[in-house]
């Protein structure tokens, strides 16, 4: 079955689509994943085996404002042209769109030939390329049952949000430490800000680190723009650290850590719950309709993680809360167990399987 997955534009979009295509591939399907002509699409996809790649031209919507919605509609008409091609070539025999305005103009190519087609929204509150592409959508699947709500008039199905294989497959923590340059004991915060960094989380994590007790070691995916000033920090504060502008294996990242500090985009929360790992959230304040401070507020409520706006946020606080997390063993253990409870098994196999029913004319509900 030739299945087309499009996946492009942020980490959000690109991780669970990934995820999804990796099953299908398995299954020994054919799988095109059509990203974003974005550098971040570029890099992450380097690793991706046995993908066929196409990309789209970045569709972001930016407002209201005339010259902002002219160049969305310029935007827009080259990726359904481009998309056009894309269907010659390929001859989808189902779409799957994972968010973001680069899956509009393939859902709805979809649907005017008659395939079948789904998409799926990661975050608790849909972003406004989904809430449109459902529209042209057979079936909406959701990563949050909450946001099962949010598309009431559809067919929704609650999947939860795909990880990849790799972070699947648990490894040696004090071996994978030693590899990442960090001592085999001592406790371990990983600092991320999701696939493009976050320059007001990099401030605040390493002035928590200058004030914290100095046993802890710190791993940072800092963002390219970042990553020098963030190392240079950690070097100016004689703190142990390991700083990268991105990473490619982020299982190691994460087998490493005793706790996280993160923004809450859904497809972090999703492996930080793989993982079961304890989490301090600092969500983007600038995130559409507010969704990341949607996303870690039911982690904060299930007491998974300690929500922490932006805006409310010192070095102090954040030092604080970080030491008593990692030092409090039944608070620790309090936090993994509700981690734990928000773990959705087998994400990537539920999706695969309504993409292959889909792909058959299977009835998905009685």
């Amino acid at each position: 079955m030739n299945i087309l997955i499009v996946c492009g534009g942020t980490g959000g979009h690109l991780f669970p689509g990934i995820a999804v295509g990796e099953e299908l591939l398995e299954r020994r399907h054919q799988v095109l994943l059509v990203i974003s002509e974005k550098e971040i699409d570029q890099r992450a996809t380097q690793g991706a085996r046995g993908f066929l790649i196409q990309t789209l031209p970045a569709v972001g919507w930016r407002g209201w404002r005339p010259d902002r919605m002219l160049q969305f509609a310029g935007m827009m008409w080259k990726s359904m042209k481009r998309t056009k091609q894309i269907f010659q070539d390929f001859q989808p025999q189902v779409v799957m769109g994972m968010g973001g305005f680069s899956s509009v103009a393939p859902l709805h190519a979809a649907w005017r030939r008659g395939i079948p087609s789904c998409i799926h929204e990661s975050n608790a509150i849909p972003g406004k390329a989904n809430r449109l592409a459902a529209r042209f959508a057979t079936l909406v699947a959701v990563g949050l049952e909450s946001a099962g709500n949010q598309f009431a008039q559809f067919q929704t199905v609650w999947t939860g949000t795909p990880v990849r294989a790799s972070l699947r497959s648990k490894g040696d923590v004090r071996k994978t430490r030693m590899e990442l340059g960090l001592s085999a004991d001592g406790p371990v915060v990983l600092v991320m800000g999701g696939s493009q960094g976050a320059k007001g989380l990099n401030r605040l994590a390493t002035a928590a680190a200058a004030i914290a007790s100095d046993n802890i070691q710190w791993i940072h995916l800092a963002g390219a723009e970042d990553e020098a000033n963030v190392r240079a920090a950690y070097q100016g504060a004689g703190r142990k650290a390991r700083v990268d502008a991105f990473c490619h294996e982020m299982e190691k990242m994460y087998a490493a850590a005793d706790l996280v500090i993160a923004r809450s985009g859904a497809a972090s929360l999703a492996e930080i719950a793989e993982w079961n790992l304890p989490s301090i959230l600092i969500p983007f304040p600038f995130a559409a309709d507010r969704h990341q401070s949607a996303n870690a507020r039911l982690f904060h409520e299930a007491g998974a993680a300690v929500l922490i706006e932006e805006a409310d946020c010192s070095a102090e606080k954040l030092a604080a809360e970080a030491q008593d997390i990692l030092t409090n063993k039944n608070r620790r253990k309090s936090m993994t167990d509700a981690t734990q409870r928000l773990r959705h098994e087998d994400s990537h196999r539920r999706l695969a399987d309504m993409v292959e029913r889909l792909g058959k004319g299977e009835t998905l509900f009685a």
